[in-house]
């Protein structure tokens, strides 16, 4: 019977101590496997900071599915913020911006529709005494329609209280008369025919079919008469401001110019001598 080099009790011993040593070995793998595999998923997840329903501050990996219309900051791993949300708007935050935004259109347009107007007032008019008479004459025609129709208003009404035996001389404006057919050889050239002499009925009827509509005529046009009065004497308000800012702007922009030529014609002074 043989025996080894090494007694059994040696041999026990250095058999547990391989077997320490690789259990040793592979907890140092697997711990190093871990911490490997932790510091990638760190690297990688996300913490999300968000207000609750309640009020409360949240720190968690996700959003939950019923809070992603909340404000939140996404953070890094060391705290600091990477990215910021803003809360959505609700249903009647966005009706309102809706209708801020129309409104706001609509100044943009007035503002534009203004400044349009500014410069046609100073393209059109040199001084407010030019605009005074361009006005004057506008508001005279409109006038002078008024006295025509409210003339004619007159004769329509003593037509009608005559029942149709007042003639005007002139009630509607005269045809031309048909002209005289021409002569031919050997025969007297015709006459021009006179127009038809309407009977007293014809006239009644006429004019009351008239007296409405020039009774409207006349109403329209002091409304218009009104309407251009009160837009003439806006208009030369703003004019009369615009004037007076364009005369600003060029007294303004002369000073400079004239100190500059003051500065420089007294360098160019020759130093007198003593």
């Amino acid at each position: 019977m043989g025996w080894s080099s090494s007694p059994p009790k040696l041999q026990s011993m250095q058999h547990q101590k391989q077997n320490a040593e690789r259990r040793l070995k592979w907890l140092v793998v697997t711990c190093a496997l871990y911490a490997a595999l932790a510091g990638v998923t760190a690297s990688h997840a996300q913490l999300y900071k968000w207000v609750d329903e309640n009020g409360k501050t949240q720190y968690t990996d996700t959003i939950p599915p019923g809070s992603t219309d909340r404000a939140r900051k996404e953070l890094r791993s060391d705290g600091t913020v990477k990215q910021s949300t803003e809360r959505a708007a609700t249903a009647e935050e966005k009706r309102l911006a809706a209708l801020k935004a129309v409104e706001d259109a609509k100044i943009r347009l007035a503002q534009d529709e203004r400044e349009r107007k500014d410069k046609a007032l100073l393209s059109t008019y040199v001084n407010l005494v030019d605009f005074d008479r361009v006005r004057d004459r506008a508001l005279g025609n409109v006038a002078a329609d008024i006295r025509m129709l409210e003339q004619r208003e007159i004769v329509i009404n003593k037509i009608i209280a005559s029942n149709g035996s007042y003639v005007p001389p002139v009630v509607a404006p005269a045809p031309a008369s048909t002209p005289a057919a021409p002569p031919v050889a050997g025969k007297p050239a015709a006459p021009a025919k006179a127009p038809p002499v309407k009977t007293a009925n014809t006239l009644l009827l006429e004019a009351k079919s008239e007296l409405p509509r020039a009774r409207e005529a006349i109403l329209g046009k002091k409304r218009d008469l009104e309407d251009l009065t009160a837009l003439y004497a806006s208009d030369r308000i703003r004019l009369s401001r615009l004037i007076d800012a364009e005369n600003a702007k060029m007294n303004a922009d002369k000073i400079p110019a004239v100190e500059l030529k003051a500065t420089s014609a007294q360098a160019v002074l020759p130093a007198k001598k003593k």
